[in-house]
């Protein structure tokens, strides 16, 4: 029984001595309440540091921006400069288009201009040939026969000084036994005067006609004496001679200022 009791004894001694020490033992880890300020410190959480390899990769993208950024650059670039190419050729298209239809205006005139000059020419051609025609009727008298002259010139030249006035006689002798009337016309009005211009002849008689020329150049020049008998009133000459058609050939003389 005593035996008992002391084993008893003996294992609640170790059994208390067991829980004093587990108890103790946090009191031995417990850290003081404050921290010396090394340890603080060490504990403040450091700035976050990005690694090499994330540098790089960010590198690698601002790169890739940058390479992208010019690459749309380049193609705006290039747009732009194809867009100058397109217009400038569309501006050289248009030129040589409003050149050439310049030169087909300028063609179509030139031959607007030469066919009028060619209806012109023929105009003129048809209208000489008409003259020559009226010429050759005026050479012939109602029978279709050749006109003879009524009359003569004489002198058939007259020559005068370019530098002064000088007057000369013209003598037209009538060679029928009919009364004449003439009309003169000189190729020039500017040089000479006539006096008379219009005039008549008894048969187989003279009439004078005075010449007068002004200071000209030299030139050459001719007086175209129309005849025909007389018809109407003397006052009434010049009416007369529009209205019909003369019986005597045309009688020139030449005109010289030397």
């Amino acid at each position: 029984m005593l035996y008992e009791l002391i084993l008893l004894g003996v294992t609640s001694i170790f059994l208390l001595a067991g829980c004093s020490k587990k108890k103790a033992a946090p009191s031995v880890a417990k850290s003081p309440v404050n921290p010396p300020k090394e340890v603080a410190a060490s504990t403040t959480k450091s700035p976050v540091s990005k690694s090499p390899a994330k540098d790089k990769d960010d590198n690698e993208t601002k790169d890739t921006d940058g390479d992208k950024k010019d690459d749309d650059k380049k193609d705006d670039d290039e747009k732009k400069d194809d867009k100058k190419d397109k217009d400038d050729k569309e501006d050289k298209k248009k030129d040589k288009d409003d050149k050439d239809d310049k030169k087909k205006d300028d063609k179509k005139k030139s031959d607007e201009k030469d066919d009028e000059k060619k209806e012109d020419d023929g105009e003129k051609k048809k209208d000489d040939d008409e003259k020559d025609d009226d010429k050759k009727e005026d050479d012939k008298d109602g029978k279709g026969k050749k006109k003879e002259a009524l009359i003569r010139a004489d002198p058939t030249e007259l020559t005068f000084e370019t530098a002064t006035t000088s007057q000369k006689k013209l003598r037209l002798k009538n060679l029928t036994s009919k009364r004449l009337m003439f009309k003169i016309k000189a190729s020039t009005t500017n040089a000479y005067l006539i006096n008379p211009v219009f005039g008549k002849i008894e048969p187989n008689n003279f009439a004078d006609v005075m010449i007068t020329h002004r200071p000209s150049a030299k030139r050459e020049d001719k007086l175209v004496i129309i005849t025909t008998e007389m018809l109407g009133k003397e006052i009434e000459m010049a009416k007369t001679f529009k209205q019909i058609k003369t019986t005597g050939a045309d009688v020139n003389v030449k005109l010289v200022a030397a």
